[in-house]
């Protein structure tokens, strides 16, 4: 999978980590059941897709 930011500007999968974890606060029937929260981790200077510019 790959993130689409432009038509010109797409960032590999190879490059985006996803952590899923459990959501804290209220939640009703599925609280602490479910991981609910995704968190998207990108790294911009270890990027090979993009420059200074």
């Amino acid at each position: 999978m790959y993130l689409k930011i432009t038509k010109k500007l797409v960032i590999p999968s190879s490059e985006i980590k996803w952590r899923f974890s459990r959501s804290s606060g209220p939640g009703g029937q599925n609280v602490n059941k479910i991981e609910s929260r995704v968190e998207i981790i990108f790294d911009l200077e270890d990027s090979k897709v993009l420059n200074d510019y």
